[in-house]
C-alpha cells in the first residue's frame, strides 16, 4: 500500500514480525502515531486475505466506532486504490449485490466459501459476540485515553478500565474457529505499570515487537537518543513533547517506559472506590489559577466529606482552565448542591482575592439591604504555605491515607487518578495539591442517635397501657367478656 509517512526504519522491520508465520501469539509495542493501527490493524489483515480469501478476522479496539474506522479503512482499498484493484480483481465484491455484505461493521470480500463470519468485522470490548468464530483476533488499544471536556487533556485509562479490557481478551479465547492456528495479535502503548500491556506480557506464547521513539529495541538498551522517525517527530519535536506532555507521559507514551511501581508514591492498589456515599460532612478546596489557555495550570476544585465510619469521600472534583468570575459561581453552585459551610483557599496573591471576591458576593445584598445569596452560609479558612509546607510535602502527607484506605473516590474521577498516578513524574499536580488541603481541614459527621419521643395518647401506647392491666387483673377486657357472658337482649 502506498503511504508517504511509511519508513524502512520504523515499519519494515514491523512488517516482517507480523508477516512471520511463528508465533501465533503477537505483541506490538510502539509509540503513538507510529502508524501501528494503519498497518497491524488494516494492511495486515488485508494482506492475510489476498493469501488467503477465506480468512475471517475480528479487529476489536475500545469501542466499536473506533474499530469500525479500520474496517472503513480497509474498505477505501478494496474501492479505490486503482493498483489494488487491478492486481487482485478476483478478491473485488460485486458492491451491488444485495447478498454482499459491505459495511463498516461487516465487509466481506469474493471468496470461494460463504460464512456467517465476514472477512473483516469490528468489535469493540463491549460488543457481545455470540456464534461466530475468526482466525484472527486483533486487539488494537482496547486501553486507551479519553479527552477532558474543560482542559483539553487527555486523561489516561484506569485500572477498572484495564479490568474491562482484561475481561475481553479473556473470553476472546473461545472465539477461534481453530485453537491450533488461532492467531493473536495486540496492538499498545504503554500507560502505567500494571496496564494491559503489563498483562499480555505475562501471558506465555507472546512474541514482543518493541520500538522506542529512539530506535531502542527494549528497555535499557544504551543507544545515542537521536529520532528513529523524523519524517514525524524529529529531535526538536520530542523536546518540545517532552515539555507538553510532562516527564511521565513522554515516558511511557514515547519511550514506552512506564513508571515501575516500586517508584511510585501512590499505588494503584490503594485506591479505593464507592457507589453511594453516606451522610457526611462537606468541605469544598478551590486551588484557583490565573488563565484561561492550555499553557496556563488548571484551577481545581474538589468536595470531600467526613463521614460517622472515619473515611473520607471524595464527592465531586473538577478542573481546567476557568475565568475568576466563572470560578466563583462554580463555588456557589457546588456550596448550594453539597450543603457546605467551610471553603478553603490558598492564603497567596490571586488566590487571596479570590477569597475575598466569593465573601463579598456572600454578603452581597439588593437595594433593599436583602441578602442576594442568603442561602449560602461559609466562612473561608486560608492556608498559608511556604517553609517547611511545601507542595511536595503537602501531597506526600496523604499517603497513609490511601494506604489505609480512608480516601474513597468514584471510578469517573480519572483525571484525580491519573495525578496520583504520575505523581512526581506527571506534568500537573493542582487535584492532588488541592487534595491534600482538604484532608488537612477535613471533619467528620457524628452518628445521629435517634430519639424515642412517648406520646401517651397514640395507639400503641394504649394498647400498651390495656395489656399492662390486664397483667394485673384489672383489664376492660375481661369486665366486657363477663358481662356480654350475661347479659340477655331487652326482647327476651
Amino acid at each position: 500500500m502506498q503511504n508517504d509517512w511509511l519508513t524502512k526504519e520504523v515499519h519494515l522491520p514491523l512488517c516482517n514480525f507480523l508477516q512471520s508465520p511463528y508465533p501465533l501469539k503477537k505483541l506490538v509495542e510502539l509509540p503513538r502515531s507510529f502508524l501501528k493501527t494503519t498497518i497491524a490493524s488494516e494492511f495486515y489483515p488485508i494482506w492475510r486475505s489476498v493469501n488467503n480469501p477465506s480468512i475471517r478476522v475480528l479487529i476489536t479496539q475500545n469501542t466499536f466506532d473506533n474499530a469500525a474506522k479500520r474496517v472503513y479503512g480497509i474498505r477505501s482499498i478494496f474501492e479505490k486504490h486503482e493498483l489494488f484493484r487491478a492486481l487482485y480483481p478476483e478478491l473485488i465484491p460485486n458492491f451491488n449485490s444485495k447478498s454482499i455484505r459491505w459495511s463498516n461493521e461487516i465487509a466481506e470480500i469474493n471468496r470461494p466459501t460463504t460464512y456467517p463470519e465476514g472477512t473483516f468485522e469490528a468489535a469493540g470490548i463491549g460488543t457481545k459476540i455470540t456464534a461466530r468464530h475468526y482466525d484472527i483476533i486483533i486487539e488494537d488499544d482496547t486501553v486507551t485515553a479519553e479527552a477532558s471536556d474543560l482542559s483539553e487533556d487527555e486523561i489516561a485509562p484506569n485500572m477498572e478500565d484495564v479490568a474491562k479490557a482484561i475481561g475481553w481478551h479473556k473470553m476472546a479465547t473461545n472465539l477461534s474457529i481453530k485453537p491450533e492456528t488461532f492467531e493473536r495479535i495486540f496492538i499498545g502503548t504503554r500507560w502505567f505499570q500494571e496496564d494491559m500491556i503489563n498483562y499480555v506480557l505475562n501471558e506465555p506464547g507472546y512474541a514482543k515487537f518493541f520500538m522506542d521513539v529512539y530506535g531502542r529495541r527494549f528497555l535499557g538498551e544504551s543507544k545515542e537518543e537521536e529520532a528513529i522517525y523524523p519524517f514525524r517527530f524529529n529531535n526538536k519535536v520530542l523536546e518540545t513533547q517532552k515539555i507538553e506532555l510532562g516527564t511521565y507521559m513522554f515516558a511511557t507514551q514515547k519511550l514506552l517506559d512506564p513508571t515501575p511501581l516500586s517508584r511510585m508514591i501512590f499505588k494503584p492498589q490503594w485506591i479505593r472506590y464507592y457507589n453511594v456515599a453516606p451522610e457526611t460532612k462537606n468541605i469544598l478546596c478551590i486551588d484557583p489559577a490565573i488563565g484561561e489557555t492550555k499553557r496556563h495550570c488548571d484551577s481545581a476544585f474538589i468536595v470531600l466529606g467526613g463521614a460517622a465510619n472515619d473515611l473520607m469521600y471524595v464527592l465531586e472534583t473538577i478542573s481546567g482552565q476557568l475565568s475568576p468570575t466563572d470560578q466563583i459561581k462554580l463555588a456557589f453552585a457546588l456550596m448550594r448542591k453539597y450543603g457546605i459551610r467551610k471553603l478553603v483557599v490558598e492564603n497567596i496573591a490571586f488566590q487571596e482575592m479570590l477569597a475575598q471576591a466569593m465573601e463579598l458576593e456572600r454578603d452581597r445584598v439588593d437595594n433593599k439591604g436583602v441578602r442576594i445569596n442568603e442561602d449560602v452560609h461559609f466562612s473561608v479558612v486560608r492556608e498559608t504555605p511556604g517553609g517547611k509546607d511545601s507542595k511536595d510535602a503537602r501531597i506526600k502527607s496523604m499517603v497513609p491515607f490511601f494506604e489505609f484506605g480512608k480516601i474513597l473516590l468514584t471510578k469517573d474521577m480519572k483525571k484525580l487518578e491519573k495525578q496520583l498516578r504520575e505523581y512526581p513524574y506527571g506534568k500537573k499536580r493542582d487535584l492532588i495539591d488541592d487534595l491534600a488541603y482538604c484532608i488537612r481541614n477535613a471533619s467528620y459527621s457524628k452518628i445521629r442517635k435517634k430519639v424515642e419521643v412517648y406520646d401517651p395518647n397514640s395507639f400503641e401506647a394504649i394498647i400498651k397501657s390495656l395489656d399492662e392491666k390486664a397483667n394485673k387483673g384489672e383489664s376492660p377486657w375481661a369486665r366486657a367478656r363477663e358481662y356480654s357472658a350475661n347479659a340477655r337482649p331487652s326482647i327476651w
